[in-house]
């Protein structure tokens, strides 16, 4: 008596048919674009460009001689 109780869930969770999982490709947006996500992205941009001249500054000044120091 208790195989034939434990076949039953088994019998029933093979006759539900399985559902493939939906997936949207990575590259395909979830939502189309607007004004406020490119201006988003120009801002970023903007910030990534302001960000590295600033570092390229910085590397500047720490190859320039310490002839400064010497003059004070």
């Amino acid at each position: 008596m208790r195989q034939s109780q434990l076949r039953q869930p088994q019998q029933q969770h093979l006759q539900q048919p399985m559902q493939p999982a939906v997936r949207q490709p990575a590259h395909v947006p979830a939502r189309a674009a607007t004004a406020q996500d490119a201006e988003n992205e120009t801002l970023d941009r903007a910030a990534a460009l302001w960000t590295t001249r600033r570092i390229r500054s910085f590397f500047l000044l720490l190859e320039q001689p310490a002839v400064r120091t010497a003059q004070r």
